[in-house]
């Protein structure tokens, strides 16, 4: 760590910062569109789910890192909600797979417009250049986060 000099340190700082404020902003600008009503894990459960399509409740608790009896009791909830629904695997009797429900469409539905709208009033400002170096960048720092992580 001492090889880091202090210019550096404050200049990531202040990028951390300014990103944290972004999502700060955003967040207040456009949390009425948004759906509230689910918690955070929630909120993780159904964008494992939404990625992969159909998952196994024993998928999803290993991806979370969380028990099956926990990730059964969130789904209950999203369930009763609409956000998902669960079925037999007729394959495996002993499995449930879970989907996407109606009310996660809507959910998906509603993050890809508030989406579409940060990026055509905020990002479209920038030149493309600078959105396809700031892409390049982002995904240099994941790559050594990445790797970096994986080592521990």
């Amino acid at each position: 760590m001492d090889n880091v000099n202090e210019d550096f340190v404050s200049c990531v700082k202040e990028m951390n910062e300014a990103e944290y404020l972004i999502n700060a902003l955003l967040l207040h600008e456009y949390r009425s569109l948004l759906d509230d009503e689910i918690t955070t894990k929630q909120a993780l459960l159904l964008e494992l789910i939404h990625k992969h399509q159909r998952m196994t409740v024993r998928e999803i608790a290993d991806q979370m890192e969380v028990s099956s009896s926990a990730v059964s009791q969130i789904i209950g909830k999203l369930e009763k909600m609409g956000y998902v629904k669960r079925e037999i695997n007729l394959q495996n009797r002993r499995e449930i797979i879970v989907q996407i429900g109606s009310q996660g469409v809507t959910y998906f539905a509603k993050q890809d417009k508030v989406e579409r709208e940060i990026i055509e009033r905020f990002y479209a400002k920038m030149e493309f250049e600078e959105v396809q170096q700031l892409l390049q960048l982002t995904l240099k720092l994941k790559e050594i986060v990445e790797q970096e992580l994986s080592r521990s």
